[in-house]
């Protein structure tokens, strides 16, 4: 039974490091490396779209300068990534924990140490969980900010 709960709580785990490879893309041929720094935002989809007026806008100039805001705001878009990934494994250690506590044990001693020590793990996997939630609803909000400022001076209307 604790190898099939190790095993399990150990897929648990590898299941939040999942991370893409950037592959090549429209901007690049096939066996070439792309431009430095773009693998990042590239290989993954951003965070947040923002909602433009697109009358009488051209869809090639409009890409452009939501790229460079999007390069502008790179900095936050790297900390929402990062909360996101904490959040996830302070979900994954409760959880972890909260499987761990249906361990069977023989004595009543280890019976009060087993959940007293999944008490404390399940106690510290949500705190980071929830610090990480926090931690990326604010960097998101600052990401989305400085994307609409951006492209609120370049002259585009946003609408919402």
């Amino acid at each position: 039974m604790r190898i099939i709960l190790a095993a399990g709580f150990g897929l648990l785990l590898a299941a939040c490091n999942q991370t893409t490879q950037p592959g090549p893309t429209a901007t690049t041929a096939p066996g070439t490396a792309p431009p430095a720094g773009t693998e990042a935002a590239e290989a993954l989809p951003p965070i947040y779209e923002p909602l433009v007026d697109m009358h009488r806008v051209k869809p090639a100039k409009y890409a452009k300068d939501l790229a460079e805001c999007r390069q502008q705001a790179a900095p936050q878009e790297a900390a929402a990534r990062a909360a996101r990934q904490q959040q996830a494994a302070g979900t994954a250690v409760a959880v972890g924990a909260t499987v761990a506590s249906f361990i069977p044990v023989s004595t009543f001693r280890q019976a009060h140490t087993l959940a007293n020590a999944t008490g404390a793990a399940q106690d510290v996997g949500v705190a980071t969980a929830q610090a990480g939630a926090i931690t990326a609803d604010q960097a998101t909000a600052d990401y989305a900010l400085v994307v609409n400022t951006c492209l609120t001076h370049k002259k585009y209307r946003i609408l919402r």
